[in-house]
């Protein structure tokens, strides 16, 4: 017989688009041109990957790339390296959320699960390992954007439940308060991390260059 490895009981789902041009960063496009906003987005994809580190014995890391005509082999492993991949499947992000989470709880049996994007620029490997350290005492973790969004959501297995991801109003202010009254509603224990800025526009990215929260290659995009 053959012996077979367990897999890490956590796991880290990074939310990521391929970078192709007019489909990343819209509201950032808007203000800056198609084409830079492409440069940045696929600034911010290395600097986030960078800044995150690789997969170990205990921790999985595992791309969730958005469906696109243009994904093949190569297009995504050009954006993501060579990192455990796979595609986001549902109609918007509570769904996708939703779905990523239930599929690796039930049937990977990952004990904890924390998802990231790639929007926040001064999110760390040591803030990442601090949030599921976290889950040993809470059973959910949230790290609040200044937008009134997320940058980080997980929880640990016995706690999930997939409502937390449905009926929010995504993209808007209400993002973070909704998702906290489902959390404490159901009297489940939340950490809250510190609240960072996610670059959604122009004015996002001049507060982050301007408190050197920004990597050298999102530097190198940034003359705005």
């Amino acid at each position: 017989m053959f012996a077979t490895t367990p897999p890490p009981p956590q796991r880290l789902l990074v939310f990521a688009r391929l970078p192709e041009t007019g489909k990343v960063k819209s509201r950032l496009a808007a203000e800056i041109g198609e084409e830079r906003a492409l440069g940045l987005y696929e600034a911010m994809v290395h600097d986030t990957l960078s800044a995150i580190g690789q997969s170990g014995p205990e921790l999985e890391i595992e791309v969730m790339w958005a469906p696109t005509e243009n994904a093949n082999i190569e297009t995504l492993r050009r954006a993501f390296g060579d990192r455990t991949l796979s595609m986001q499947t549902g109609n918007d992000l509570g769904d996708r959320l939703a779905m990523a989470f239930s599929e690796r709880f039930f049937f990977h049996r990952t004990d904890k699960i924390i998802a990231i994007g790639v929007d926040d620029l001064s999110l760390t490997r040591e803030t990442i390992d601090h949030a599921f350290a976290l889950l040993e005492s809470c059973e959910w973790v949230i790290g609040p954007a200044k937008d009134g969004g997320y940058y980080l959501i997980g929880c640990r297995a016995p706690a999930f439940d997939t409502e937390v991801f449905q009926g929010i109003e995504w993209g808007s202010a209400k993002v973070l308060p909704a998702t906290l009254d489902k959390i404490r509603n159901w009297t489940a224990t939340v950490a809250v991390l510190p609240v960072h800025t996610d670059i959604d526009v122009a004015e996002d990215l001049k507060e982050v260059n301007a408190v050197g929260e920004t990597g050298a290659l999102i530097r190198s995009w940034t003359e705005l």
